[in-house]
């Protein structure tokens, strides 16, 4: 860092000092840039200071790499003298069995195998010694204890960047300038100090950088420390967007005379090196190359003439993926979620890449369409529509991917409250002829009786929804064909008064989606039956179905679904005279639909349910309280506030 600024890490320098209270030994690690030697010495200065003549720092940056010579610089930093006859590294075992002492071994990169030998011998031979060593890759001996240092917090990063750069952001976020640089302190000293730090290039040369020039400089120097396996993965996990899990990896990096064994041992390599940064999830270890480092893989790919390759790789990879995971999802629908999710970002790359290639939109289209369920049941549905939307804008020729994209947009479209948006794609599903179009007929049906729904008509709506179940029964098309049809059944039910038989048919729905683990339309299902079971007044269980729909739904992470509970349990709540709970949650509730761009297709029978719990709401509360607990509620997130619902709290 420049001068003598020194901006955050307060959370790590708390944890650091107690760490080296408990412990002998500790090593920082951590990609290039992160600031192990900054912290280090910080770390060094203020423990002498406290403590005069306690801490000795050897910056082993030019030290010999073996173990004589190693021992040779420490002794001479510790002022020891080597007598005639006596081992340097006895020498300095008496030195430092006089008083407790602390040295700091700082960038051990170059000499990590040594350093790790002597420290290790040092920790056994002097009992009062503690040793802070800081480098990009383990030290390597039994024992060593490690402290992986990353970026600056968000906050700190924005701080550091303000305070270096000045008025030179001009009208930049910072925060997004920061993100782009890892919250990298290196990083974010060389946008600083360039014209513009948005566009800042930082693998150009800058003298007056400190040890390195650049973060060019930086990661140079790293490459150079990797065998050639693990440079060649380097370049080759460029391609990759967000994390990686080894399967990718392997798919994507083993070719050209790289063999799968060679593949898993870089990634190791790269890991104990601070290239890879390893991250585990429920899954288990994922992969992720920081943007800085990640750009200058990319160069080097480029160099090597593999880009195009790697590129294709990574498309057929995430494209097979989304294949199983569309067939998937019928029988684990919640494994294919949290599976696939983690890949959003390089799903999304790989879809923008086909697009970006007319020879391969049509794959584009391909790998979106089979996501389906991530757009319409989990949650997605911004990204999801805006992916769809471009595809069809740039493929147009009538093909089985654009027809099984116009289905999933019509789906989207409805869910959005799109009417018009979904009228238009589904006549051009109604009206296609095209191989395999067939597959859709019983989805028209479907989705017309929505429609039908939307408008009020019942009697189309519920003639519709009986031919659709009848072509989905006999094509064997159980999720999402015929289980998501008792939703158009029920609410046609009940918008004819028929509340008895919409509950019977319901919890029909409700077997033979437990049946066959149809568990995101089971949320939907509880969601009608709660509102079915309060027009009948059964208030108690029509909580138990609310509250089973927003813990389903909960899992899912489908917010449509979760926000129309919140407006459920509300007119519950209100019709049991917790006035005061059942604002909060119409408060949440209107901002979750804000939030979430476009209005859903609500429900007729909710909608008029809650125009009249809000005007009794209105009516039978001080005009002041009610707005102040209607704006609590607008302040408090979707998931807080479904957590109230769920636990029944009030204010």
């Amino acid at each position: 860092m420049g001068a003598d600024l020194f901006i955050g890490r307060r959370a790590e320098w708390t944890e650091i000092r107690s760490l080296l209270g408990r412990r002998r030994q500790l090593t920082l690690t951590g990609v290039a840039g992160a600031g192990k030697s900054t912290l280090a010495r910080r770390l060094a200065d203020a423990m002498e200071q406290t403590s005069p003549g306690y801490v000795c720092l050897l910056d082993l940056s030019e030290a010999p790499d073996d173990l004589p010579g190693l021992t040779g610089t420490l002794a001479r930093a510790l002022g020891v003298r080597v007598r005639p006859g006596t081992s340097a590294f006895d020498a300095v075992a008496v030195e430092l069995l006089s008083r407790p002492r602390m040295i700091v071994l700082d960038d051990c990169d170059r000499v990590a195998g040594t350093a790790g030998v002597l420290a290790d011998r040092l920790l056994r031979e002097v009992g009062v010694l503690r040793v802070l060593a800081t480098s990009r890759q383990r030290l390597g001996f039994t024992g060593e204890h490690t402290y992986q240092l990353g970026g600056l917090s968000e906050d700190e990063a924005v701080d550091l960047l303000t305070e270096l750069a000045g008025d030179g952001l001009g009208g930049a976020d910072p925060a997004e300038v920061c993100r782009r640089l890892d919250n990298l302190p290196l990083a974010i000293e060389l946008a600083a100090a360039a014209p513009d730090p948005a566009a800042a290039d930082l693998f150009a040369d800058r003298p007056d950088a400190g040890r390195h020039g650049s973060m060019g400089a930086a990661l140079s120097w790293s490459h150079d420390r990797c065998d050639p396996e693990e440079r060649l993965v380097w370049a080759r996990v460029s391609v990759f967007s967000g994390s990686f899990d080894a399967e990718a990896a392997q798919h994507v990096c083993a070719y050209g005379g790289l063999a799968v064994e060679q593949v898993l041992g870089a990634l190791r390599g790269l890991s104990d090196k601070s290239v890879l940064l390893a991250e585990k999830d429920g899954g288990g270890v994922r992969h992720r190359l920081p943007n800085t480092v990640r750009a200058f893989g990319a160069a080097l790919l480029e160099d090597l003439g593999e880009t195009e390759e790697a590129r294709r790789r990574h498309r057929d990879h995430f494209l097979h993926l989304s294949t199983r995971a569309t067939a998937g999802w019928r029988s684990d629908q919640l494994g294919w979620y949290h599976r696939i999710l983690p890949d959003l970002a390089n799903l999304r790359e790989a879809a923008e890449d086909c697009y970006a290639r007319p020879e391969e939109r049509r794959k584009g289209l391909e790998l979106v369409g089979n996501l389906w369920f991530l757009w319409v049941c989990c949650g997605r549905p911004a990204l999801g529509y805006e992916l769809l939307r471009r595809g069809l804008d740039l493929e147009r020729r009538p093909s089985a991917e654009r027809l099984k994209a116009l289905w999933v947009q019509t789906w989207m479209s409805i869910q959005r409250g799109d009417v018009e948006d979904a009228e238009r794609t589904l006549a051009e599903c109604a009206t296609s002829d095209w191989e395999g179009a067939v597959d859709l007929v019983p989805y028209v049906s479907h989705f017309q009786s929505h429609l039908a729904v939307a408008r009020g008509d019942v009697g189309k709506a519920l003639w519709l929804i009986k031919d659709a179940r009848e072509r989905h029964r006999s094509s064997g098309d159980v999720f999402p064909g015929f289980l998501p049809t008792y939703t158009v059944v029920a609410t046609g039910m009940m918008l004819s008064g028929e509340y008895a038989r919409a509950t019977a048919v319901l919890r029909e729905g409700r077997e033979l989606c437990a049946s066959y683990r149809d568990y995101w339309t089971l949320a939907r299902l509880d969601l009608i039956l709660g509102l079915a079971e309060h027009i009948l007044d059964n208030t108690a269980a029509a909580t138990a179905s609310v509250r089973e729909s927003l813990r389903g739904a909960r899992m899912f992470d489908d917010d449509i679904c979760l926000t129309e509970g919140l407006e459920v349990f509300a007119v519950i709540a209100e019709g049991d005279a917790h006035d005061t709970l059942a604002l909060f949650l119409l408060g949440a509730a209107a901002t979750a639909r804000e939030n979430a761009g476009v209005p859903s297709l609500r429900s007729p029978v909710l909608t008029e349910l809650l125009r009249r719990s809000e005007a009794k709401l209105l009516a039978r509360n001080d005009r002041e309280e009610h707005d102040r607990l209607i704006e609590t509620g607008r302040s408090t997130d979707l998931r807080t506030a479904v957590e109230h619902a769920l636990q029944g709290l009030a204010f």
